[in-house]
């Protein structure tokens, strides 16, 4: 018989009693101690797991946009005149996963970014095509905002990001102008992109669908023009730029900044990517300058890990 023992059993029944109920509270304490550094050790354990997954698919996902870099040219010059070509998603197995690119024209829209004059250069003839603040006007006159407060925001938008200097990173940051609202952002936010440059988007007129006919009119057409434009669009696309100001504008060649460098080609890319291995599946959206080759990567937006269950 221990000393425990025989010290409990000469103690009188009420404080035995509350000699138990000590040990046993120590008992349930120690185990919820020793719960707790289980628990803590399954989570340190699920998040290194996680981690080893989140980074399979991330490298998965990396080596899918080198893919992608590799393959832009080539498939811009089977698409040609077929922008669906280019739309279609392309599934590549990868080192037990797989990946899957979904290209699209991010260039059929109006760069805000080309409204910033640089700092110094005000009056001076720009080295790239810059659009102007009427340019702007008309496309929102187009998108349905009366046309003497289209006229205030675009000039209001364009000594903004002139007064800045520095380029804007999303379209959504014009909101920020003063006396632009959420009303404006909902007529015309679709029309609008923030490219990492101070040019007028080289606009694909193969790739614009009749919602983006504001555009055309940005460039100097009319709204009446633009529809007929897009309505009447050869099936197979234009040929090349002369071919569709030929086709749509009696007086000619408009002299805006967009009109100058409309094309049959976009130069501007963005790229879905989807990168899935077993444990974990993973997005990324990536912006893509296709002007040389090859392409370079300009922008990239990862989203969250999805873990399999």
């Amino acid at each position: 018989m221990t000393m425990a023992h025989v010290t409990m059993a000469h103690l009188p029944a009420r404080e035995r009693g509350a000699a138990l109920l000590a040990v046993l509270a120590m008992v349930m304490l120690l185990s919820g101690f020793a719960s707790l550094g289980l628990s803590r050790l399954r989570a340190a354990s699920d998040r290194v797991v996680s981690s080893e997954a989140r980074s399979e698919a991330q490298l998965l996902a990396s080596t899918g946009t080198t893919a992608a870099v590799a393959i832009i040219q080539p498939l811009k010059a089977r698409a040609g005149r077929r922008p669906d070509i280019l739309q279609a998603p392309i599934p590549l197995p990868m080192g037990g996963g797989r990946v899957i690119l979904r290209f699209s024209d991010a260039g059929a829209c109006f760069n805000l970014n080309s409204l910033s004059v640089p700092q110094g250069r005000s009056g001076m003839a720009s080295a790239v095509a810059q659009a102007r603040p009427q340019d702007f006007a008309r496309l929102l006159s187009a998108a349905g905002i009366p046309l003497l407060e289209a006229d205030a925001i675009a000039k209001s938008t364009a000594a903004r990001l002139s007064a800045t200097g520095q380029l804007w990173a999303d379209a959504s940051e014009w909101v920020t102008v003063p006396g632009v609202t959420q009303a404006h952002w909902a007529a015309a936010g679709q029309l609008l992109c923030a490219l990492p440059n101070r040019e007028a988007s080289a606009i694909n007129i193969n790739s614009l669908t009749p919602e983006k006919a504001p555009l055309l009119v940005a460039m100097g057409l009319g709204p009446d023009e633009a529809r007929r434009a897009l309505a009447g669009r050869p099936r197979e696309g234009w040929t090349s730029a002369n071919d569709f100001w030929q086709q749509t504008s009696s007086a000619g060649v408009p002299e805006s900044a967009g009109a100058q460098v409309v094309g049959t080609s976009s130069r501007w890319i963005a790229l879905d990517l989807v990168a899935e291995t077993p444990r974990a599946r993973v997005r990324r959206t990536v912006l893509l300058d296709t002007v040389r080759s090859p392409a370079r990567v300009v922008g990239s937006i990862w989203q969250a890990v999805e873990m399999a269950a």
